[in-house]
């Protein structure tokens, strides 16, 4: 006969596996959580695949903000709008909460570009203007709308265990290069002007483009239902 001690010791053991190991047979149903990270603050709906350790997720992010930009020697104060909708399919390989995370992201990001002046003149492409020939230059800044997602995180919203779930992900997804249109309504009478604002356009997308990966770091609360 096992011991009193040795009897404890297994049941110890084996809550600890009921808390940490995924369970055989998943809960079902669909979980709702509210989500803040580097895309932006969101919610998700999580739905389980009846019979396997995978579920399914969507979300949607946004997040608004300003930002100061230099380029070829001219100053941009950008607004940009992060707006995306992941689509993404979950794997739970060895349980404790641990997920292996692929799919899609709707990629809605992009930013408005306004240059400011620096003592009353422009620096483009190497020339200097007066403001009065050059403002108001403006530019917008667009990436492709779907860009895969690779990524890793904590938290099973249908272990079974409790209706409450905490998650934390971490992954990047591949929005490419951004695509840049800098434009100003006085430029089609100088065609000085015009070749540099080409050149400073040209400029600011291969700067930009560096940027390929958007690095996600997120996290969550959310319910089971």
């Amino acid at each position: 006969m096992p011991s009193p001690s040795a009897r404890r010791l297994a049941a110890g053991l084996l809550a600890t596996s009921l808390i940490f190991v995924a369970p055989a047979v998943r809960a079902v149903g669909f979980g709702l959580s509210a989500d803040a990270g580097t895309p932006g603050v969101g919610a998700a709906l999580w739905f389980p695949l009846a019979g396997s350790f995978l579920d399914f997720r969507i979300g949607f992010n946004t997040l608004s903000f300003n930002h100061a930009y230099t380029s070829g020697g001219i100053r941009y104060d950008g607004h940009a709008v992060l707006r995306n909708v992941p689509l993404l399919l979950d794997w739970y390989p060895v349980g404790m909460g641990f997920r292996l995370t692929g799919g899609v992201v709707y990629n809605d990001n992009q930013a408005t570009l306004l240059a400011t002046p620096e003592n009353g003149t422009y620096t483009v492409d190497g020339t200097t203007y007066p403001a009065s020939q050059v403002a108001p230059l403006t530019g917008t800044l667009t990436y492709p709308h779907l860009a895969p997602y690779l990524g890793f995180g904590f938290g099973d919203p249908f272990s079974g265990i409790l209706p409450v779930f905490f998650s934390v992900d971490f992954g990047a997804f591949y929005q490419r290069g951004g695509a840049v249109t800098l434009g100003d309504p006085q430029a089609s009478g100088n065609p000085s002007l015009a070749a540099g604002i080409a050149a400073e356009q040209a400029h600011l997308e291969a700067s930009i483009g560096r940027y390929r990966w958007f690095p996600v770091v997120s996290l969550g609360l959310g319910f089971t239902f």
